[in-house]
Order: C-alpha cells, then structure tokens, then sequence
C-alpha cells in the first residue's frame, strides 16, 4: 500500500481560525460541484457554496464541517479556506433549518419583492436545504462511525441575519 502524503489545511470563517493542521485528503463544496484534495494538486482558486467539508487526517479518521460559503485556496504549500460561516454537524439544529425552510419558501411564494429579497431568500433556501441533507446524512450514521471534532475553538452561534433591504439604495 502507498503512502499518503499529508498536506497542510487552514480553515478560517468570520470568527476566525476554525481549524489549521495536516490532512491527507480534503473534499469541498464547489460551486460547480465537489472538489477532492489530495497533495500536489494543481494550483486553484474556488468558490465555494453551502455543503459539507470531508477532511481525511494522517490517522486515517475523517472529520466532518458544514460551510454556508466562501472561498478556497489550494497551493503547493496546502489548502486555506476562507468560508462565510462554519458549522460542525452536530451543531446543526433541524427545527431551526426547517423553520428558515418554510421562511425562504414563504418569501419565494410571495412574488413581490424587490430582486435583491427574491435572491437573498432563493440562497437561504439553498442553504438551510444543504444543511438538512447534511444533518439527515450524519444523523443516521451509528454513534460509532460519526466523526470526531478536534476543531480549535468551541461551536459558535450562527451568523447575525443581515436585512438585505437596508443595503439597497
């Protein structure tokens, strides 16, 4: 069997250092799909969009954060992502991702608002959407094979909601 060459990973969010250590594979949420991360990967720059980050650590054990977005970096030197916020699974609450869910359904239904509302409330969908098939996804995995958190700071509460309409001029 190889061995795998293990390649540094920077994973920082609008509280800051979320993560920042050695991996030997890394999956993001791309916006135009999945990207897998191994060492010596061509040089890229992504957007991200909301799913889940997989990183695969030199023991071998895999550990598991839900992004709401953002940006990654992949050089010779490792990976740095730069997300909009970051979630560890089981800080995924479902009653609060249905109750945004049926809001941003809501706002959709309605069909008279301002584009910007329209956009914001389609991107929220998407979002709470993604979360709630990642929940579902490690919800049902047995406590045994859920993945371990070594993240170096403590969960965080989410993001303050920004009113879009208030940036319109």
């Amino acid at each position: 069997m190889q061995a795998t060459t293990a390649f540094s990973l920077q994973v920082a969010d609008v509280h800051g250092l979320v993560y920042s250590g050695q991996c030997v594979f890394v999956v993001l949420p791309g916006a135009m799909g999945e990207l897998g991360i191994l060492a010596h990967h061509a040089p890229l720059l992504s957007i991200l969009q909301a799913g889940e980050m997989r990183v695969q650590l030199p023991d071998g054990s895999t550990e598991v954060l839900f992004l709401e977005g953002g940006f990654a970096e992949v050089q010779s030197a490792g990976v740095t992502v730069l997300a909009d916020l970051s979630l560890r699974i089981p800080d995924l609450d479902p009653a609060a991702i249905k109750e945004n869910i049926a809001n941003a359904k809501n706002i959709l239904a309605q069909g008279k608002q301002s584009e910007m509302n329209f956009l914001a409330a389609e991107l929220e969908l998407q979002r709470e959407l993604a979360k709630y098939r990642a929940y579902q996804k490690y919800s049902s995995v047995p406590v045994s094979e859920k993945p371990e958190y070594d993240w170096h700071r403590p969960a965080v509460p989410q993001a303050p909601k920004i009113n879009p309409s208030a940036l319109e001029d």
